[in-house]
């Protein structure tokens, strides 16, 4: 019996136009009936999500940041911190490369760019995002530095921060034209599995959705793992079961295929 769901937004239960599933209410409303618990699992800030889902802050477990910031029922359940002197260290950086840097932080989001195409891609995963002329003088606790290099990172950048930050960091391939960074051990599966832990709930009683490299360890850490037909090559290899595309509303069509028709 699945207990637990986890699924990634961009790609993969949002559409891309970015709406969200219009049978979303009866879903999740049918979910609570049955103590089913739903997570929204995502690259994307709390201050982001928590207007996003607002009218829903009470019922989701929210997994922000790809993991770096857990939240549930008014609790945070953990976060995790990146050292100021590594963040400045990943700015001045990637700015030599001419990169686009985005600090994601409790307070908010800042980042480096005056290009428009660059703001506007920012501001479709980040709400309350900001430019500041110095992005070393952050005053924040960051969680994660997403870096954008438009037109494709996997082949640009990102060999580049591998080789320099992996190491030390979690450097990780999240969408075509972004890579974020966390400290060790932060993903979205290390945070599926604290609330597993929290829930008592286990792999064989878990299901989630992703569709890009950053979603892969989540997967790993339940039996119904499902890749979208829109996903990464690799993040096929690594789910147990395979939908349809993110414009199909795949991910509610499992939901109620698997828990409510069973």
């Amino acid at each position: 019996m699945i207990k637990l769901i986890a699924t990634d937004l961009d790609g993969t239960m949002l559409d891309d136009q970015k709406r969200m599933p219009e049978n979303f209410d009866t879903v999740l409303q049918d979910l609570t009936s049955r103590n089913i618990r739903f997570a929204v699992s995502s690259g994307r800030s709390f201050c982001t999500l928590r207007k996003q889902f607002g009218r829903y802050v009470d019922d989701l477990i929210f997994i922000c940041d790809n993991g770096a910031y857990v939240y549930d029922k008014g609790e945070v359940v953990s976060m995790s911190v990146l050292p100021d002197d590594a963040v400045r260290n990943i700015v001045r950086y990637c700015e030599e490369l001419g990169l686009t840097v985005l600090l994601c932080g409790k307070r908010g989001t800042w980042h480096n760019s005056a290009e428009p195409s660059h703001v506007a891609e920012i501001a479709k995963y980040y709400i309350n995002q900001q430019k500041l002329d110095d992005l070393s003088s952050f005053d924040d606790e960051i969680f994660k530095v997403a870096i954008m290099q438009a037109g494709g990172i996997e082949n640009g950048a990102y060999p580049k921060l591998k080789a320099r930050y992996g190491d030390y960091f979690n450097v990780q391939l999240s969408g075509e034209c972004w890579v974020d960074i966390m400290n060790h051990g932060i993903t979205k599966g290390s945070a599926l599995h604290k609330m597993q832990n929290r829930l008592g709930v286990d792999y064989g009683e878990t299901m989630s959705f992703g569709d890009y490299l950053n979603d892969i360890e989540m997967l790993e850490n339940s039996y119904y793992s499902f890749s979208m037909e829109n996903s990464h090559s690799l993040v096929k290899k690594a789910a147990n079961f395979s939908t349809g595309s993110n414009n199909d509303n795949s991910v509610m069509k499992e939901i109620i295929k698997l828990c409510f028709n069973s």
